[in-house]
């Protein structure tokens, strides 16, 4: 039997759901405890944020003030510029972690055991989208921690016509996106526990809604699933 070449896009998604008996649509994304299965736990108390390009930060050099800066902002290179030492790579660090390169790179030649502390006043790269029957979709950022429920309400809640069990999250996890269904009626009611979302998520209220925006794509359920679906071209 022949195989054609140039089986690309959905056509390929299609093969390989047909070769491992699993097929789906965003209707069939998991709920209840699958969908649950997929929100990874909470990170460790004290795990620290990590810098991004884009992100503002407040330095201060104690004893220091015209070496202390209000508003620094990262570079797209992940840099930050420091009077007297230049650029300084700090993408990918903690606060704890660039304070120290800083400090050692002030300490080589212009000051004796420099103390910095370093603060991010506008985390950029934490992000979330909140799309569908929301009354103000958008980009949303935030601080800290948020919950299924926080982000909805970051959104100014659902419209009253809003279908509160189905909730899409979606996730890029290994490279592709995925998605699980959640029952925003049972959380509020305490019936549910209330999943947290992770920077670069998209929840996207009402299933009618999420079929839109995803634009019907084909879902191919993995053979080790892990409670989402993966949905077709991954980003």
């Amino acid at each position: 039997m022949s195989r054609r070449n140039g089986i690309t896009g959905n056509m390929a998604v299609l093969l390989a759901c047909v070769l491992l008996g699993a097929c789906a649509t965003v209707e069939d994304a998991p709920r209840g405890e699958a969908a649950y299965a997929a929100i990874p736990p909470a990170p460790a108390v004290g795990m620290e944020y990590r810098i991004a390009p884009d992100d503002v930060l407040r330095i201060q050099v104690y004893h220091e003030p015209e070496l202390s800066l209000e508003d620094a902002q990262v570079s797209a290179a992940g840099m930050i510029r420091m009077p007297w030492i230049g650029d300084v790579s700090v993408a990918g660090l903690t606060t704890s972690e660039a304070s120290d390169v800083i400090a050692g790179r002030l300490g080589q030649r212009y000051l004796v055991s420099p103390q910095v502390t370093l603060f991010v006043k506008k985390a950029v790269s934490r992000r979330i989208t909140v799309d569908g029957e929301v009354r103000e979709p958008g980009l949303y950022p935030f601080e800290g921690r948020i919950l299924l429920s926080q982000a909805v309400a970051m959104a100014k809640g659902p419209t009253r016509l809003a279908g509160l069990d189905q909730v899409v999250v979606v996730r890029s996890m290994d490279g592709q996106r995925q998605a699980a269904m959640f029952d925003l009626g049972a959380i509020r009611k305490g019936e549910a526990a209330d999943p947290e979302i992770l920077p670069g998520d998209q929840v996207i209220v009402g299933l009618s809604r999420a079929r839109a925006i995803l634009g019907g794509a084909l879902l191919a359920i993995p053979a080790l699933a892990t409670g989402f679906i993966a949905l077709d071209g991954g980003r």
